[in-house]
């Protein structure tokens, strides 16, 4: 029932039928359902849905995409819940946390409002129509944040709210209204002179930033605070929430950063922590963060704002725990008590640490310990008051400070990166030269202090564009050189760091950054070190503890893009790179592999690759499968880079990259593949290594087929072809005439394509190679077909699938299934062909192949349409298109919107299966594929 239903748009978006939490599906898909929620029950066209989900890069198989969501959504919510009206749809809505909000908006409810926020609105969906209503719901979200903090002055809260308004004007420093309660709550929390500095401030900001003055009202309240009107109130302040300051009250913390920028959750969870009155216990806040992350400017910007807090003063030092001579803790100390009054101190340190703990015992005073070395340097500058409260800073995860509040500081996000930019380098200039701005903070790796140092470099040089900087730090091998402004400078940061390392994480240091890619699995890693896995679990996690590693997930590892350049600068011999490379090449060659023999058992590759280490062990096939698609992009780019490296095992490079592909699917990146074998083919060519070319030319040619080039590809077949031949590669000879029948086919070569194939069946069989075997046969049962020989082609597809069975212990293989069911459509039985078709989807699916699973469901739409069951065809043809649109595949693609035409033909509905037959068309046509002419043959005898 469509009244049990519960939804929530001020977070992500969710909906809950009773207690149970309902899966939604895709972003995309999520995205149609909150169009519907925020119409609040209204008929939304289907073209207004379309033009929130795609905007202006809408595919042309939109309408059917949006029609499989909605029926995705309907099969989830309930059909009484989404209704069709008209040509677009309403969704019948249960509760909302808006409608909630709305409500309690209008009560005047303004707290209970706010509580129901869970996070950013529509949190996950993008696109201008996401962006722009979650403008929407964020501005109401501060107005009522207004009213509720008008409320909390009122009632007399009025040192609580000074924090709480100081980081929102922060956030909106042009908003008069928030900088008007907070001027009033200072003026009433007894600090006149912060409430005339805040007006001061505004009206200077306002007239650089927007060339206006203040508006009247806060004009005027700046007016009543200067005259002291006494109608302005000052609400009395709790018993024990003001401390009369004493005597000497030290306020030692730096200047804060004029342009500080972002970091508002964590600043929300320091300041929330550590102000005072709010527990029993001394409240430590440790913030962690590798060199140049910002973590002073945080801690100080913090302490800024929390020091109405602390009455009694603030204490600050920077303890040099990374330089050559970290401060002693006892030199700290006599610094501390003199700051606090007392001219002299003992000289043991026990006994002063327990005098720093008596004076600041009944103070409220907040210290700063920042760039501390590790917890032993600073537990002797704990104070022993609850009414006190610390932030200590460090490039270590000080773990063992008992009772700290441990936050793990990390790089800017873009947004926040481009506006720290800005603030230095100028706004006008940023905002002229966005692109590149963007390309210039990442390529700083959105580190605060290279921003900072680049942005710095623009501000002292007027005449330099943002893209000149942008192009100075392209070239990696000058970008840290490059980072240099004064005393300012990334590589001396982290130096300071490096050094600290002793010779066993040096060496690791250097080792790990050598991987061209992103972020590696602790096997890997271990394989990079030559060490055990344990061991070097070990060494990484004691480099991401000190900041020189970052760990993104629990046995997972990257460096920071800068970090990485840093580290790679450390490792100058090219024979420790290589040999390094080589361990982690044999790695990934073990493991997929073993990947291989528990997915495609029989495969002889994985025997010949003759790898040296063991891989990866996996439980089973399904373990095999997600660690080949998570691994995926570690492997291509290690396969790349080995290809780009002078030395490296070039023969395990090609022999990977086949595997890979095979495993991997057409759900990859084809263009990227396509350009690695370009660079095996280019290595093998310079080596001289005929072997391996005839291989890399082979597997290439594999990848420019999926890529529609079929003339390249034929290229790729004969070199390949007449190389492994004379070389005696019979399993290669196999592949490249299967790579020339797949030409051929494509060409409508129909006798060549059979002629290839038969010779390749026999090659195979020859050598005994039975996975191969099985593959040529299914090949050849599909050409055989082609040409009307059904008989030998059912033959041939069936022993293709006992082959294949008898190798994987009765299990079905998907490649050899799909085959069966297409060639028994073909052969006029489709009620066998759907059997066997259904079962691919689900082996498909299994192996989380979605371009094949794709493929698969359009040729069970084929086989539904030959049985007479077209509305089974529309519901497969239609889940195809929307994983082939995901996958990226045209010409399956357009296969399906021609299973989809036929369909929605039988079933009388003309208009739109010409537009799908016309859609597929204009697809084949773009690419200049041979089944352009199948579906203008198909239209003529239609319209006929």
């Amino acid at each position: 029932m469509a009244e049990d239903l519960r939804f929530s748009l001020l977070g992500p978006v969710r909906a809950w039928r009773g207690g149970q939490e309902l899966e939604l599906g895709s972003p995309q898909q999520r995205l149609v359902l909150a169009v519907l929620l925020l119409a609040g029950g209204r008929a939304v066209s289907g073209e207004q849905v379309m033009d929130a989900v795609w905007g202006q890069t809408r595919p042309r198989t939109a309408p059917q995409v949006l029609r499989t969501y909605v029926s995705r959504l309907r099969a989830v919510l309930g059909t009484d819940a989404l209704r069709s009206i008209g040509d677009g749809y309403a969704l019948r809505a249960g509760a909302s946390d808006l409608a909630e909000l709305h409500e309690l908006y209008g009560e005047g409810r303004y707290a209970e409002a706010l509580a129901l926020w869970q996070g950013e609105p529509l949190a996950g969906l993008s696109g201008l129509f996401a962006e722009s209503q979650r403008a929407r719901l964020s501005e109401q979200r501060l107005a009522a944040l207004e009213h509720r903090l008008d409320a909390d002055l009122d009632e007399g809260r009025h040192a609580e709210a000074v924090s709480e308004l100081n980081a929102l004007c922060a956030e909106h420093p042009t908003r008069e209204r928030l900088r008007g309660l907070l001027m009033l709550a200072l003026y009433r929390a007894g600090r006149q002179a912060e409430a005339i500095g805040v007006y001061t401030d505004t009206r200077r900001l306002l007239a650089g930033e927007l060339g206006v003055d203040p508006s009247p009202e806060l004009s005027e309240l700046y007016q009543r605070i200067i005259s002291a009107d006494p109608e302005l109130g000052r609400a009395p302040a709790r018993p024990g929430s003001v401390h009369a300051p004493v005597t000497h009250a030290p306020r030692q913390l730096p200047a804060d950063s004029a342009d500080f920028t972002g970091r508002e959750r964590e600043i929300e969870e320091m300041v929330t922590a550590l102000r005072s009155g709010e527990t029993s216990a001394l409240v430590v806040t440790a913030v962690a963060g590798a060199g140049g992350v910002g973590k002073t400017t945080l801690a100080v910007h913090v302490a800024h704002q929390l020091a109405g807090s602390y009455p009694d003063g603030q204490l600050f030092v920077d303890l040099r725990g990374w330089g050559a001579e970290p401060l002693e803790p006892a030199t700290v100390l006599g610094s501390f008590l003199r700051a606090l009054g007392l001219d002299e101190a003992p000289e043991d340190l026990a006994e002063r640490a327990a005098l720093y703990r008596s004076v600041l015992a009944d103070r409220r005073v907040l210290v700063v310990l920042d760039n501390a070395s590790d917890a032993g340097q600073v537990r002797p500058l704990m104070p022993g008051s609850s009414l006190c409260g610390v932030i200590v800073t460090s490039r270590a995860r000080l773990t063992d400070l008992i009772g700290a509040r441990q936050m793990d500081l990390e790089v800017l996000g873009p947004v926040e990166a481009l506006r720290l930019l800005g603030r230095i380098a100028g706004e006008a200039r940023v905002a002229a030269e966005r692109p590149a701005a963007m390309d210039l903070v990442a390529a700083c790796g959105f580190l605060p202090l290279a921003i900072r140092i680049a942005a710095a470099r623009l501000a002292a040089r007027p005449n330099w564009s943002v893209a000149g900087m942008r192009d100075r730090l392209s070239d990696e091998r000058r970008r840290l050189a490059e980072l240099r402004a004064g005393d300012l400078a990334i590589e001396a940061t982290f130096t300071l760091g490096y050094e600290q390392l002793d010779d066993t994480h040096a060496r690791a240091f250097r080792l790990l950054a050598v991987p061209d890619g992103g972020d590696l699995p602790l096997a890997a890693a271990a394989a990079l070190l030559d060490l055990p896995e344990h061991d070097a679990e070990d060494i990484c996690e004691g480099l991401v503890d000190v900041s020189m590693l970052q760990s993104p997930s629990p046995g997972r590892y990257r460096f920071h893009d800068l970090l990485k350049i840093y580290a790679r600068s450390r490792c100058d011999d090219p024979e420790v790179r290589r040999a390094a490379l080589d361990r982690l090449l044999d790695f990934y060659l073990a493991s997929t592999g073993a990947a291989m023999g528990l997915i495609t058992p029989g495969d002889r590759r994985p025997a010949l690759a003759a790898a040296r280490s063991a891989g990866m062990p996996f439980a089973d096939a399904t373990a095999a499968i997600d660690w080949i698609n998570e691994e995926e992009q570690g492997l291509l780019g290690c396969i790349e880079q080995a290809a780009r490296t002078p030395g490296c095992d070039l023969h395990q490079a090609v022999v990977l990259l086949d595997m890979g592909i095979d495993i991997l699917g057409f759900d990859s990146d084809s263009a990227r593949i396509e350009r690695i074998g370009d660079l095996l083919v280019g290595a093998a060519e310079e080596r001289g290594d005929q072997v391996q070319l005839a291989r890399a030319r082979v597997t290439r040619g594999l990848t420019r087929v999926d890529r529609n080039r079929h003339d390249a590809a034929a290229a790729d077949g004969m070199a390949g072809r007449d190389l492994s031949f004379e070389h005696g590669d019979l399993a290669t000879y196999a592949k490249a005439l299967n790579l020339l029948a797949l030409c051929a086919n494509e060409r409508r070569e129909r006798s060549t394509a059979v002629a290839c194939y038969l010779q390749a069946v026999e090659t195979s069989r020859s050598i005994g190679d039975l996975a191969y075997l099985a593959t040529g046969l299914g090949n050849l049962a599909r050409a055989l077909s082609a040409v009307g020989r059904h008989d030998e082609a059912l033959e041939a597809a069936g022993e293709a699938e006992r082959i294949m069975l008898d190798l994987r212990d009765g299990q079905y293989d998907a490649d050899a299934t799909y085959q069966y069911g297409i060639v028994l459509c073909e052969a006029g039985r489709p009620e066998e062909a759907v059997l066997k078709l259904e079962t691919a989807v689900t082996e498909y699916a299994r192996m989380k192949m979605r371009g094949w699973q794709g493929s698969a469901l359009f040729r069970a739409g084929e086989a539904y349409l030959a049985a007479g069951m077209a509305e089974r065809a529309l519901e497969r043809a239609e889940e195809a298109l929307t994983m082939l649109v995901e996958s990226g595949d045209e010409w399956g693609q357009g296969m399906a919107l021609t299973v989809l035409g036929q369909a929605l033909w039988d079933l009388g509905q003309p208009g739109r299966s010409q537009a799908c037959l016309a859609e597929a068309l204009s697809i084949f046509e773009r690419l200049s594929l041979s089944e352009a002419a199948d579906v203008r043959a198909l239209l003529t005898k239609l319209n006929a």
